[in-house]
């Protein structure tokens, strides 16, 4: 192989692995509600504090950040609780926009819990909604995480990501959410190798025009 084809291979594997770093790329903004803007959560030893959703980036009602809650945070130091402190009429709702592309697969991903309820069993129950689709959430224990994990292909520039509270409807004890994601599926080792050959036989092409 000769500097042409090696130096096209090399960026060939670069642009691999660069559109498997993007590819990761978590769309959701401040999914983990670790971001605060305003009053600082445990800095004077809080364990929650309630903050309108546009603090953390999001849309919708009032969200509750918790720092020492059982269970511990799922991902980094805190969580959410989707029926938040405060005067609310109806559901509690958040959510959140992002840019897609249409034909294109996301994984959707975050962890729940319950707060009421005893070790095994809660009536804890809420919605997540996305492109069209809305998935009822109601198997949450209190005392540890479950997770949820769904890919969908996108139908429109635009995705919103909503959860919307159930049961209680508009109390304000329930539904703990962490680490929420909307990812572009990592491209396949099979797809990168295809990259790095693509590149070898546009090296080969220039070396025989040369």
């Amino acid at each position: 192989m000769n500097k042409k084809s090696f130096s096209a291979l090399i960026s060939a594997s670069i642009l691999g692995l660069s559109l498997s770093t993007s590819a990761n790329a978590n769309l959701i903004e401040n999914g983990g509600f670790e971001d605060q803007t305003g009053t600082a959560l445990g800095g004077d030893g809080t364990s929650w504090f309630i903050y309108s959703a546009s603090d953390l980036s999001w849309g919708g009602d009032n969200i509750e950040v918790w720092t020492t809650r059982t269970p511990s945070a799922f991902e980094g130091d805190y969580h959410a609780e989707l029926n938040a402190d405060g005067s609310n009429t109806g559901a509690w709702s958040i959510f959140q926009t992002f840019t897609t592309i249409i034909g294109q697969t996301y994984d959707v991903f975050f962890a729940y819990s319950a707060r009421s309820g005893d070790s095994s069993a809660s009536d804890e129950k809420f919605t997540v909604a996305f492109n069209g689709t809305t998935f009822t959430l109601n198997d949450h224990v209190v005392g540890s995480w479950s997770t949820f994990s769904k890919s969908f292909m996108a139908t429109g520039n635009k995705t919103t990501l909503t959860f919307t509270s159930v049961v209680p409807l508009d109390g304000t004890l329930g539904n703990f959410i962490d680490d929420v994601q909307v990812n572009v599926p990592e491209p396949s080792a099979v797809a990168l190798l295809g990259l790095g050959l693509l590149g070898l036989g546009v090296a080969r092409k220039r070396n025989k025009r040369a």
